[in-house]
């Protein structure tokens, strides 16, 4: 791709953006795709009318402010007054070109992007060897992203000329990681070809990921840099530092000065791993005059397991679990709620459904969780929604993550419009998404984020339990299994108490009280049970 034409915008001035929002409708050399934003903020103006083409990658096309009261300042921008921005931070163009020691034309593949909140990747197997021909949507490598293993799909034709990451190998977004000659006869040329030469080549990035959105102001640094971090940065008070909102919150949460932390995301933006590998500089130490009291050093003992034991090393996906529940529980006030259903009503109407479904599709109690979970979060969306430090950003969609046990780990496909199909529909989708999951052969589409998430351990005989919020949603749903309870039928004081057996089902709401207030969660609640314990009203 070199030009790119805006077929529509689907936002307008004035509007919030988050990641992974549809900012546009972009008409490549290829197709038609979606322009998906990385970063969070406020459309302040657009420099390209709907309907233009020819406009070159790397082009100014629209102003995002992170202050929605900074959108009026840009009514009367115009890019051309603006200070060009570095050669360094522009989009690279995916065109063959030499490199800066004369390699004839070639393209260099960099790691894309695979998921709205993957920052590195791990290369686990290459599916082409040096010499093989790759055209559009070829496989040519499998990379474990903080989601699942996904496949990478080349965008451009030629052949594998040289492989910059071995199989095992993990890099950041953007990185090198592969090149591609347009001549075969050039292939045993890049041979000798290394890392530093495709740092330096302007022939760079055919990615899949989209093409990042410009902001207001440039930014200095570097997008090849893959620096770690070693020493703080120096800034200019007046330049504007980019960085993610994860590695944002985990800087305040550290008491890190961003502007001396080094971004090795794209275009220098700072990401998690920035953050978590930056070591602040000492102050010295002040002279003191006075004499000091020695006093023997004590060294800490790490306290020591007796018996045998191997060391598992962490998956990508089991790292970021850890990172993203880490962060749950340390920056999200959860409390609970928990209430007990009785499911009989709901047990005899499933049993039914099933008779009638002739194998068409085959309902779970967890299937009919997922409905009423929908319909409480229409009737109650306030608990539809997350946290955005200076807003609350209420969802009008109802899309449900189902929590689902895998090889590598715990993952949380989505179910679309929960509010809007039938118990046979989520049933299937349910079986298909949880299936791939399973299988290591989830999508990019499956592993989308929803606004709320149902976890269900009721099959492993857990009656009771309190899940962790998944972050950024406001709150998830635990469920149990069906348990038997005796329940008075006879009040009369006069008569024999007489009682019967109900199977119940007992769940648990976590909140984040930032957003779900506690009376709001209990109205939650009560709306679901309802619907769980009269399931006629499954058909309103």
């Amino acid at each position: 791709m070199e030009t790119g034409a805006i077929v529509s915008w689907q936002k307008k001035v004035g509007d919030a953006i988050a990641p992974g929002d549809v900012i546009a409708e972009v008409e490549t050399d290829k197709a038609k795709i979606a322009f998906e934003t990385t970063d969070e903020g406020y459309i302040a103006k657009f420099l390209v009318e709907e309907g233009t083409t020819g406009i070159p990658v790397g082009k100014v096309v629209v102003i995002v402010v992170e202050n929605k009261e900074d959108i009026a300042k840009f009514a009367d921008y115009n890019p051309e007054d603006a200070t060009p921005a570095p050669a360094a931070q522009e989009q690279p163009k995916q065109e063959a070109a030499p490199s800066s020691k004369s390699f004839p034309p070639h393209i260099i593949l960099a790691l894309p992007a695979l998921s709205p909140t993957m920052e590195t990747g791990k290369i686990v197997s290459w599916t082409r060897s040096i010499g093989d021909v790759i055209q559009p949507g070829d496989a040519i490598a499998e990379i474990e992203t903080d989601k699942a293993t996904i496949t990478f799909e080349s965008t451009d034709d030629g052949y594998l000329a040289k492989i910059l990451v071995d199989a095992g190998g993990q890099v950041p977004v953007g990185s090198p990681i592969a090149v591609v000659s347009t001549n075969k006869g050039d292939v045993p040329l890049f041979a000798d070809y290394t890392l530093s030469e495709a740092s330096s080549t302007p022939a760079t990035s055919a990615s899949a990921s989209s093409p990042e959105q410009t902001q207001a102001q440039p930014q200095t640094t570097s997008s090849s840099s893959v620096e770690k971090q070693s020493a703080p940065v120096t800034r200019d008070a007046s330049e504007r530092i980019f960085v993610s909102p994860k590695a944002r919150a985990a800087a305040k949460e550290k008491g890190y000065d961003l502007s001396q932390i080094r971004g090795t995301g794209p275009n220098g933006r700072i990401i998690y791993a920035d953050v978590a590998e930056f070591v602040p500089a000492k102050a010295a130490a002040p002279v003191q005059e006075t004499a000091k009291v020695a006093t023997p050093a004590v060294s800490p003992v790490a306290p020591t397991l007796s018996g045998a034991f191997t060391d598992i090393p962490a998956s990508n996906i089991r790292k970021i679990i850890a990172e993203r529940l880490s962060v749950s529980k340390q920056t999200i006030p959860h409390y609970y709620l928990t209430v007990e259903c009785n499911v009989e009503k709901l047990s005899a109407l499933r049993t039914q459904l099933n008779e009638m479904g002739k194998g068409d599709y085959k309902l779970s109690v967890n299937d009919f969780v997922i409905k009423a979970a929908a319909i409480a979060l229409k009737e109650v969306p306030e608990v539809n929604s997350e946290w955005c430090d200076t807003h609350i950003r209420q969802y009008h969609n109802v899309d449900i993550n189902v929590a689902v046990n895998s090889d590598k780990g715990l993952l949380t496909p989505i179910v679309r419009d929960c509010d809007k199909i039938g118990l046979a529909a989520i049933s299937n989708t349910v079986k298909a998404v949880a299936g791939r999951a399973q299988a290591g052969a989830s999508t990019l589409e499956d592993l989308q984020m929803g606004t709320f998430t149902i976890s269900n351990l009721g099959m492993f005989g857990i009656k009771q339990f309190c899940a962790v919020i998944n972050p950024p949603q406001g709150a998830i749903l635990a469920v149990g299994g069906i348990d038997q309870k005796p329940v008075l039928v006879t009040r009369d004081p006069e008569q024999t108490p007489k009682f019967t057996t109900v199977s119940t089902l007992t769940v648990t709401l976590s909140c984040d009280h930032r957003v779900v207030d506690g009376a709001v969660g209990a109205k939650w609640l009560q709306v679901f049970k309802d619907v769980i314990e009269n399931p006629m009203k499954f058909l309103l």
